[in-house]
């Protein structure tokens, strides 16, 4: 019943956002509507880059040590003091692209650096608001939290709506909204973790500094790549100056935000569960694993039988694109069924592989010219699909390295003292 609860306003949260940024695209110029999804991507790429599986490194103390409160406070504060670490390096260069691609798009210098201020203030929040938040989904209050982000959400289009019905809807009006509600946050997140955790500070334990800086060494390289192939797509429609695409592939992954209740489902209540997993370890990531699949399953097949009903969710400027709809819909299916995939291995602490995306990612970069014509929206499309081979590869060397060394196995394979025999 709690699962179901999580779902429902997970999926009220994310359908509530998902029509928000569907009636944007109604509403914002093809320009406009290409300069907002340029500063969605980096918001997107800057909650990722600063974690730097830092998220993966607290999951995993947080599944061997809860419900002990003064362990999580000490975890936390792990967390949080690596993430402000991370953060001094990798946020400017990630704000350096945001304005170069701002400026391919034709926003004006004033714009540019009012939307670098949102992205900078979007920052801030997420710091105090998210990772900790973990803490929270351990301690059952992921109903609450799910409850607070649909209330946020709906308030979000509440007030989205009277900006455009006032004739003040432009991308940094959208993009000052987005940062308002991301604030709100805030303060809810803090007080309940003030109740979750001891008032008094703990102090960091090295043992829970190295586990998390271990695991953050290997998943900020491939978190950094991530980042950058994400903005692939958006780098080749820049340097051909196109911005009708740029507009294009953000209202068709408008589309694709469909399946975010997935990952947050995953987040909120499979990998506590997973992570604290000891009995038919590889059955359950199995089981969980074929769960996450059915949403993007049903979006292809959607996408492929009905594929008008999605396009009127976009407005009349993409109109037509059916064909282009069907292919990004495949690449936002095959990015969730590998991302659920890669969650629930990598909040166990099981991340060694992740390196292999590099050398599929590149090979895939230098045959794509020779196999796609990336003048042409498809073709974009098909080489941002193509590049959720990199996690899917990774994925089965992990999977296949964590059967090998028995980690995954279940109790009655595995030895008296945990190994093979």
């Amino acid at each position: 019943m709690k699962a179901l609860r999580i779902f429902v306003f997970a999926v009220l949260s994310q359908g509530l956002g998902a029509v928000t940024g569907l009636l944007l695209a109604h509403w914002l110029s093809v320009g406009d509507y290409a300069i907002y999804t340029v500063t969605g991507a980096i918001v997107g790429a800057m909650s990722i880059i600063t974690k730097g599986g830092i998220h993966f490194g607290l999951n995993a103390i947080l599944g061997r040590t809860w419900p002990d409160r003064e362990r999580a406070a000490q975890a936390t504060r792990a967390a949080l003091a690596q993430r402000k670490r991370i953060s001094v390096f990798l946020l400017p260069p990630l704000l350096i692209v945001a304005g170069v691609l701002m400026y391919r798009n034709h926003a004006s210098l004033a714009l540019i650096a009012a939307l670098l201020l949102t992205l900078l203030t979007m920052w801030y929040f997420d710091m105090q608001s998210r990772v900790v938040d973990q803490v929270l989904l351990f301690a059952n209050r992921a109903p609450a939290l799910q409850v607070l982000d649909a209330g946020l959400s709906g308030a979000r289009l509440v007030l989205s709506w009277g900006i455009y019905l006032a004739g003040l809807q432009s991308a940094l009006a959208a993009s000052l909204v987005n940062t308002l509600f991301a604030g709100l946050r805030v303060p809810f997140v803090r007080r309940w973790l003030r109740r979750e955790l001891p008032a008094k500070a703990a102090e960091p334990m090295a043992e829970d500094q190295r586990s998390i800086r271990a695991i953050t060494r290997r998943q900020i390289p491939m978190d950094a790549f991530y980042c950058l192939q994400s903005q692939f797509a958006f780098g080749i429609v820049a340097f051909y100056g196109a911005v009708s695409q740029t507009a294009a592939i953000g209202a068709l992954s408008r589309i694709g935000q469909l399946l975010v209740p997935v990952s947050i489902v995953v987040g909120a209540y499979v990998v506590p569960r997973f992570s604290q997993a000891r009995v038919h370890v590889l059955r359950q990531y199995l089981g969980w694993l074929l769960l996450g699949s059915m949403p993007a399953c049903t979006l292809v097949l959607l996408a492929w039988l009905w594929p008008d009903l999605l396009l009127r969710l976009v407005g009349a400027n993409y109109a037509g694109l059916s064909s282009e709809l069907l292919i990004a819909c495949l690449g936002a299916g095959a990015y969730s069924i590998a991302g659920v995939a890669w969650e629930l291995l990598a909040n166990r602490g099981l991340n060694h592989f992740n390196y292999m995306q590099v050398p599929v990612v590149i090979a895939w970069c230098l045959a794509a010219p020779h196999l796609l014509d990336l003048t042409t929206l498809r073709g974009v499309l098909w080489f941002e699909a193509g590049l959720a081979s990199g996690l899917g590869v990774a994925v089965l060397c992990e999977l296949a390295g964590a059967i090998r060394a028995g980690r995954l196995l279940p109790p009655a394979v595995l030895g008296v003292d945990g190994s093979r025999p």
